[in-house]
């Protein structure tokens, strides 16, 4: 045996880390707080939601990313085998280690921005789809607003810059004078009341 090494018998093996774990709605007789403060949600701003399932869990040992952001919550679409396990439309990661830490606005906050990613697919008439087992059929809306700090810093704040090229293109495919016929443009009051 080599010097300086003491064996104690056989090494214990390494554990995997369990970092999702799901919150009971229920403790102690009363809603836990994510719950109370999601219903609350959902009953007061999101009423769409009401009768789509959506659970919580937390999700522990988060790290920030490269470009040093922390994830503090993150909403899944839960796919149809998850939906046979447990009935979960949606699972709401919350940070484990962060959201104990926020104040109540935060709190809310981050669970109704959560929130906003959940949404319900509508079908032609506007009305919720179903599947061919009479569950809703849901899908997760992207953020509607996105850019940098720099950018905002130098451009100032535009609300939705895809919205506006879109209608950037649109205004370049119509023609510069309503009411124009082939022969030129008309002229008048009678010319006026064309274009309106």
């Amino acid at each position: 045996m080599p010097r300086g090494r003491r064996s104690s018998g056989p090494k214990e093996p390494k554990r995997k880390r369990v970092t999702v774990q799901l919150v009971e709605r229920m403790h102690a007789g009363k809603v836990t707080e994510p719950y109370k403060i999601m219903e609350d949600i959902i009953k007061r701003e999101r009423a769409d939601l009401k009768d789509v399932k959506i659970g919580i869990a937390w999700r522990k040992g988060w790290r920030s990313d490269a470009d040093g952001v922390l994830p503090l919550g993150r909403c899944k679409k839960r796919g149809d085998l998850d939906r046979e396990l447990d009935d979960y439309d949606f699972i709401l990661l919350l940070n484990a280690e962060a959201f104990p830490k926020m104040n109540a606005a935060n709190k809310r906050r981050l669970i109704y921005h959560e929130l906003e990613h959940a949404q319900l697919s509508l079908d032609t008439n506007g009305d919720p789809k179903r599947d061919d087992r009479g569950r809703l059929v849901t899908r997760i809306r992207k953020h509607d607003i996105e850019d940098f700090r720099s950018v905002v810093a130098a451009f100032g704040w535009e609300d939705n810059l895809s919205e506006l090229a879109k209608a950037a293109i649109a205004d370049a495919e119509r023609p510069l004078l309503a009411g124009m016929d082939g022969e030129g443009a008309a002229s008048g009051a009678g010319a006026e009341e064309k274009a309106a």
